[in-house]
């Protein structure tokens, strides 16, 4: 680990060179986002911190990069924080969930069927989050959004989670694949670029990913049924400050940055919402699409799916989370029930 951060600082130090407040009239922030090929980085996140020194009157400026142009993993961000090379960094919570299990209970699959559900679970999620990113991350929580659902390729016709059974899906996440195998399936690993070739010479029957993602990699021309399905969980992202950054802001710099992450926070929830649709759209051929038609069939989830998935997140998931986040906080599942569970109306 000790080797990573000083990799990340090193990296940082040739593509930034910069402090991070440098006077009490412009703070320079040190900014680290995710995967810059994203439309959330691309078309929101980048144009960001791009403008905000001219939406702020000249008060805030900020060096942004993205985790693949320094040549970092995704589960290396949350460290490269409390390495202090970074003053904001941007991470996806399934790719740290051995560091933070507390943070995964935001994201598990089963808990929401849409972005309204999803939205008020880390509502009432979000002072679990902010405790735990501040006591042992010494971190404040900035935002915290997510990409769109993961949902269900599959080859021939699958009309409901009954076709599962005996099939071998594509999953990415420990969680994901416990759920399957509840399913009567199993689960295999492949790495998205293998998934078309998977699907097509029958390495895996399903697959699972964002909308957008598998029809800009044509996953529509191997795959005949796609079900909205969300057995991948979301992708919830969240952008935090480090404290020893934070604490240095005046009351009205912290106040002024927080409206502006707000505003963030916003418009990165806008464009999971549109993107899902519209790759839902394109697989299936149907307008508005902004990617490529395809002419999968749309199999929408029986409520006997979304009641069957729903108990097994109460009787397999959710136990199964609390065995590892226990490690770290032994209220960790009474909060989730208290939150989460109470947002989605899942009891104990």
């Amino acid at each position: 680990m000790k080797a990573i951060l000083q990799r990340s600082i090193a990296l940082f130090a040739l593509a930034a060179g910069m402090s991070s407040v440098a006077c009490a009239d412009e703070v320079k922030m040190r900014v680290l986002g995710w995967y810059g090929n994203q439309p959330q980085s691309q078309q929101v996140e980048r144009p960001f911190w791009k403008d905000l020194p001219k939406r702020s009157n000249g008060a805030f400026s900020a060096n942004f990069r993205t985790i693949d142009e320094l040549g970092l993993k995704g589960f290396e961000s949350l460290r490269t924080l409390q390495s202090g090379a970074f003053d904001v960094v941007s991470f996806q919570i399934s790719f740290v969930g051995g560091d933070a299990p507390v943070l995964m209970g935001a994201d598990l699959p089963g808990a929401a069927f849409d972005f309204d559900q999803l939205q008020k679970n880390l509502d009432a999620y979000r002072p679990i989050l902010e405790k735990e990113l501040n006591d042992r991350f010494k971190a404040k929580l900035l935002t915290a959004w997510s990409f769109p659902f993961q949902i269900l390729y599959c080859k021939g016709d699958v009309k409901t989670l009954d076709d599962l059974k005996g099939k071998k899906v594509r999953v990415s996440g420990t969680y994901t694949a416990k759920l399957v195998a509840d399913l009567n399936a199993a689960g295999a690993t492949l790495a998205g670029p293998e998934v078309y070739q998977g699907l097509m010479q029958g390495v895996v029957d399903c697959a699972i990913t964002g909308s957008q993602y598998g029809n800009s990699n044509d996953w529509f021309e191997v795959a005949q049924s796609l079900s909205p399905i969300p057995l991948g969980g979301a992708g919830v992202v969240l952008q935090v400050a480090r404290n020893a950054f934070w604490d240095k802001l005046s009351a009205e710099q912290q106040a002024a940055l927080s409206a502006e992450m707000k505003q963030l926070e916003t418009a990165l929830w806008d464009i999971s919402r549109k993107g899902h649709e519209d790759g839902i759209n394109c697989n299936v051929g149907k307008q508005p699409c902004s990617g490529k038609p395809g002419k999968m069939q749309l199999v929408q989830p029986t409520d006997a799916d979304v009641r069957e998935v729903k108990q097994l997140l109460k009787t397999s998931i959710v136990p199964m989370w609390i065995e590892d986040c226990s490690k770290f906080s032994k209220t960790c599942g009474d909060d989730w029930f208290r939150t989460i569970g109470a947002a989605a109306g899942i009891t104990r």
